[in-house]
């Protein structure tokens, strides 16, 4: 559809990221403009809604208080089929029917055009949610490599493994399928080889060791495990594809490799409550369960903003140098970037204050995120400890943390309702 400015074309995809829910003004005025709107911002926004409604229908785009709300079967969107594929290729690869899950994931990952929103890196919204789609799209690629492994096509994804490791040196399970694609070949010497490159890089650049499942994976090839080469037979030619090309994803730091995935893949493989009954003892358990996974989940954002404050008041104070921050912090994003991987394979009962949770949790991490990347960017330009500056670095740390408050803020207001209901703590928007 025809929409040749800018900003229409920015609250749709902000829209269809929120699809068939409610998002509030406030919230569509944060999105396209950030911290600093002009005071016409909610005018402009009536006037890109009432151009939008004109584009998509008025049956389309809906006028909810206290926002919008843009109805879309799930047929309609990329997004909802690549998700959809996804999910059942997981479901396909836990049941041991390898084969439909690589034709699964592949046709989900076949839905991808480059980078997503890459026309939108001016717009707040789009930074975070373009790395949580690219996130996923990675994720959905490695699926696939598992489940070509289990079908013995080690030999043919040793380029596409070579190449991923190369262009992404720090994430561990491409690395762990290129050591077991070598191993399967033939070639324990270069397996273990990469390992101990593995281990030199993470050393490194950032100053910790392999994970424990790589460990194990090297302990097994040492000692010939048989367990090893349960390999299926491999595919006919006919079966064989040509490599799912690769795309740059930015600013990824390391995510847990093979024991995230295993937890994601048998998360995944459990049905997500239907929209249908929405009571009864299935239905309660479902939502104590996410309400229990989320309380541990905010524990461990309590625990990363902790360390966060340390290491930033330790700079101020000259209790720590800034290097040292830095490493400390570099610590926590890395423990931030794991629990988003969690959050993502979280089972979600299909109710919407319990997706208005998941998505509103998820928001907050990925602006916890944001506000530690700057804070890290001021940290590295520092050369010695001291009170705060007025540098860029700094300033928009503190902006970037002001935007992280706020989102948590709506997190809270949505998520404290069932914790109440089910007796557990509440939460505040300065606790995690």
């Amino acid at each position: 559809m025809p929409l040749p400015a800018a900003k229409p074309r920015a609250l749709l995809a902000d829209l269809l990221l929120n699809r068939n829910r409610v998002v509030s003004v406030d919230r569509l005025v944060d999105d396209l403009w950030g911290e600093e709107p002009p005071e016409t911002a909610t005018k402009a926004l009536q006037g890109y809604v009432s151009q939008l409604r004109k584009a998509v229908g008025a049956d389309r785009l809906l006028t909810k208080p206290p926002g919008y709300s843009l109805r879309v079967e799930d047929a309609e969107l990329d997004l909802a089929r690549f998700e959809l594929l996804v999910r059942e290729g997981r479901e396909l690869l836990a049941a041991g029917d390898s084969k439909a899950a690589a034709k699964r994931f592949e046709e989900a990952l076949q839905l991808w055009r480059g980078p997503p929103f890459a026309e939108f890196h001016a717009e707040p919204f789009a930074r975070d949610a373009g790395a949580r789609l690219e996130d996923a799209r990675l994720a959905a690629l490695e699926e696939r490599i598992e489940a070509d492994l289990a079908l013995g096509r080690h030999a043919r994804l040793m380029p596409e493994l070579e190449e991923l490791v190369a262009r992404e040196p720090l994430r561990e399970r491409p690395r762990a399928q290129l050591m077991l694609a070598l191993y399967r070949s033939g070639r324990q010497a270069d397996a273990l080889e990469l390992y101990r490159k593995t281990r030199e890089t993470l050393s490194e650049e950032l100053g910790i060791e392999p994970s424990l499942e790589l460990q194990e994976l090297e302990r097994r090839m040492l000692q010939h495990d048989p367990t090893l080469e349960r390999a299926r037979a491999p595919a006919r030619p006919a079966e064989e594809g040509a490599p799912v090309p690769l795309t740059r994803r930015p600013q990824l730091l390391v995510l847990a490799a093979l024991a995230l995935a295993a937890v994601a893949a048998i998360i995944a493989a459990i049905a997500l409550t239907g929209g249908g009954s929405g009571k009864g003892t299935s239905a309660s358990g479902e939502m104590r369960s996410f309400v229990d996974k989320v309380e541990g989940f905010l524990v461990q954002s309590r625990d990363g903003r902790q360390a966060v404050a340390a290491a930033v008041d330790g700079a101020f104070s000259c209790k720590l140098t800034p290097q040292l921050a830095l490493v400390r912090l570099n610590q926590v994003q890395r423990n931030r970037q794991s629990l988003l991987q969690q959050a993502a394979a979280l089972a979600v009962p299909s109710t919407e204050e319990a997706l208005q949770a998941s998505d509103l949790f998820q928001e907050s991490v990925h602006a916890s995120f944001d506000a530690d990347g700057h804070y890290s960017d001021w940290l590295a330009g520092r050369k010695r400890c001291g009170p705060p500056d007025r540098s860029p670095e700094l300033k928009a740390a503190r902006a970037a943390d002001l935007t992280a408050t706020r989102t948590k803020r709506r997190f809270v207001a949505a998520f404290d309702p069932l914790a109440r209901r089910f007796h557990q703590r509440t939460w505040a928007a300065d606790e995690f």
